[in-house]
């Protein structure tokens, strides 16, 4: 039985965003795109958001950004010791404690390999030291979260993952809206502003996601 003692419940809501150069985009088996593991493909940033749910706290978000292929290593390092002092804030934990939560959508097959790839290959840590950042978290995909509010809908199959735009619509949130270009789009035509707008976004989404389902409130 896991004791959520308020002072090792810790989460973090996260988004990251990634580029790959317009040669490297040929369609895979797979429909994403993005592979951490190619060279050229790289995260330029991303927003993160700590807080302590049951002391009813939340740190306003932290965005760490690169707009140059040659500053990935500096953003990455800064993620990584970001990581590091969440970990740090819940020294003293048991194993009858609660590991620290990671929470967004799509974060368990994009975001968190893609850190622990990329951070690899710039050689931030050890491999070990970064699994056990990453990967000995618990990690709540709100993708998955959210199958089960989509079971008496006939016409879709439940048990697969659910888009940010299908979960704020079953769930009534009123998103705002950004730039409809990708941001891959927005990468390469410099606006900055528009991309840091649209992750800051993502977060938010995921911070009210999480809320409406832990309530009930659907």
């Amino acid at each position: 039985m896991i004791n959520f003692d308020p002072k090792f419940t810790e989460t973090v809501f996260l988004d990251i965003e990634c580029y790959v150069p317009i040669e490297n985009r040929q369609q895979s088996k797979s429909s994403m795109i993005y592979n951490p593991a190619i060279a050229d493909n790289f995260v330029f940033g991303g927003v993160f958001r700590r807080g302590f749910p049951l002391q009813n706290k939340m740190e306003p978000p932290w965005q760490v950004w690169n707009w140059r292929r040659e500053d990935e290593k500096t953003t990455l390092k800064q993620i990584y010791d970001y990581f590091k002092e969440s970990w740090r804030l819940i020294e003293g934990k048991t194993a009858d404690h609660p590991d620290l939560i990671l929470v967004g959508t799509g974060i368990s097959r994009l975001d968190i390999p893609t850190l622990y790839v990329r951070s690899a290959l710039h050689r931030i840590d050890t491999e070990a030291a970064l699994y056990e950042t990453y990967f000995k978290t618990k990690i709540v995909d709100l993708g998955d979260v959210g199958i089960g509010l989509f079971r008496k809908n006939p016409m879709i199959y439940s048990i697969y993952p659910k888009t940010t735009n299908a979960l704020t619509s079953r769930l009534g949130i009123q998103s705002r809206k950004t730039s409809g270009k990708s941001v891959w789009d927005l990468y390469e035509s410099q606006d900055f502003d528009a991309i840091k707008e649209r992750t800051l976004s993502e977060v938010e989404n995921a911070v009210e996601i999480a809320t409406r389902i832990a309530s009930g409130k659907f």
